[in-house]
C-alpha cells in the first residue's frame, strides 16, 4: 500500500520540524537549567516562562515555515491541493490567508496550548519538578506541539489559492 503525495509531504516536513523544535528545545535547556537540579513551576526562570514562549515563538516559526513549504510543493506539484468548499467553515478554513497572519494565530494557539499544560501542572501541585523529569516532559511537549502545528498549517496550506500567488 501507497502512501499518497500528501501524506508523504506532511509525514516528512513534520518529522524534519519535529527534529528541528527537539534541538530548539534541548539547546535552551541547556542554556537555562544546565546547572539547576530542580525547575520551578512559576517565576523567572521557570516552566511557565519557558512553555509559554517557547510555544508563542515556535509555534509562529513553525506555521510560518510550514506554510511557505506547503505553498513551494503546491507550485512545484510535489503536493495536490485540497478542494474544499468555503461554506464548510471548518476551524482550519477559519485561519487567515496571508502567512504572517496565520504564523501569528499559531503562536497563539501555542500559548493557549501552554496555559493549558502550566495549569495542569499547578493542579497536580507539581511546583518544582526535577531536570531529568521536566527535559522528557519539555521534549514529549515540544514533539508534540511541532507535529499539531505542522499539521494543521499543512492542511490549511494544502486548501490556499496559490494561482492568485503564481507568476503566470
Amino acid at each position: 500500500m501507497q502512501i499518497s503525495l500528501n501524506y508523504r509531504f506532511l509525514i516528512l516536513l513534520a518529522v524534519i520540524l519535529a527534529i528541528a523544535a527537539l534541538f530548539i528545545n534541548g539547546t535552551l535547556f541547556a542554556l537555562f537549567w544546565l546547572s539547576h537540579d530542580e525547575i520551578p513551576l512559576w517565576g523567572q526562570q521557570s516552566i511557565a516562562i519557558h512553555l509559554f514562549a517557547y510555544s508563542l515563538a515556535t509555534g509562529f516559526i513553525l506555521g510560518w515555515i510550514a506554510t511557505r513549504a506547503t505553498r513551494w510543493a503546491l507550485r512545484n506539484g510535489k503536493v495536490l491541493p485540497l478542494h474544499w468548499h468555503l461554506k464548510s467553515q471548518t476551524l482550519i478554513d477559519r485561519l487567515p490567508s496571508k502567512t504572517f497572519n496565520r504564523a501569528f494565530m499559531f503562536a497563539l494557539a501555542g500559548v493557549s496550548i501552554a496555559s493549558i499544560m502550566v495549569l495542569l501542572l499547578d493542579l497536580l501541585q507539581l511546583y518544582y519538578i526535577p531536570y531529568a523529569d521536566f527535559q522528557l516532559l519539555s521534549s514529549v511537549f515540544s514533539i508534540c506541539f511541532s507535529a499539531a502545528i505542522t499539521i494543521m498549517a499543512v492542511y490549511r496550506g494544502l486548501g490556499d489559492k496559490i494561482m492568485r500567488h503564481s507568476k503566470v
